[in-house]
């Protein structure tokens, strides 16, 4: 009985919504890649359904008891995927500027590096409100840029837009103008929480205060 318990446990649904997550990133670059705005505007779907299951997962974990070993590093694992593949892929198309990416990115291979490493020595570090932060508005600013309304389709949006005097090339430059700002400011909140994880992980342990306190008092 305990076997099967422990086998079950590992494929449970947060696990499985972060491993659909995964396999969203293939089919969410293709999209990108055609450079058309119909499947721009499926990207963008498909991205925003991924980043309600990332909030989907840990929320059922946590409420229905279904917390794991492999969905503590699966899940992480899945969002850091799926956010810099999108964005590796949206500077490739000259969407989001290099040196932008280049941070954020570096910035997720540097932390999740060191907490990996503290990890295996048996020391939890837990993501701060500004990291969560960061997160929730990368995926903000990644929907927006990716929201495409497509001009020739049998969407009505588009006709409601030019209803009301706006185009829809315009509220899409538009859109992604608002999206950019929106990671610039995730760009803010990155840097602000990775020098609170670093501040955490070099933070000296009670324990090592209280050996160079006694050195100091036995020259």
């Amino acid at each position: 009985m305990k076997d099967k318990d422990e086998k079950t446990s590992v494929w449970t649904l947060p696990n499985r919504l972060s491993v659909v997550r995964i396999l969203f990133i293939r089919i969410i670059i293709s999209f990108i890649a055609t450079e058309d705005e119909m499947f721009f505007f499926a990207a963008c779907l498909l991205f925003i359904v991924a980043g309600i299951t990332d909030g989907l997962d840990g929320f059922m974990a946590r409420k229905m008891r279904l917390t794991t070993k492999l969905g503590l590093y699966l899940d992480p694992i899945a969002d850091k995927l799926l956010v810099t593949s999108v964005l590796i892929t949206l500077t490739y198309y000259r969407l989001v500027p290099l040196w932008v990416t280049l941070i954020l990115v570096g910035r997720e291979f540097l932390i999740n590096g060191l907490r990996s490493f503290y990890a295996m020595e048996g020391i939890a570090i837990y993501p701060s409100f500004a990291g969560k932060l960061k997160t929730s508005l990368q995926l903000i600013g990644i929907s927006c840029i990716l929201f495409n309304v497509p001009e020739k389709s049998n969407f009505s949006m588009c006709d409601y837009l030019q209803y009301i005097g706006i185009s829809c090339l315009d509220f899409n430059s538009s859109l992604r103008q608002i999206g950019l700002i929106v990671i610039y400011i995730a760009l803010f909140f990155s840097i602000l929480s990775a020098v609170d994880y670093m501040k955490a992980i070099f933070k000296p342990l009670p324990s090592q205060n209280q050996k160079s306190e006694k050195k100091d008092e036995n020259p």
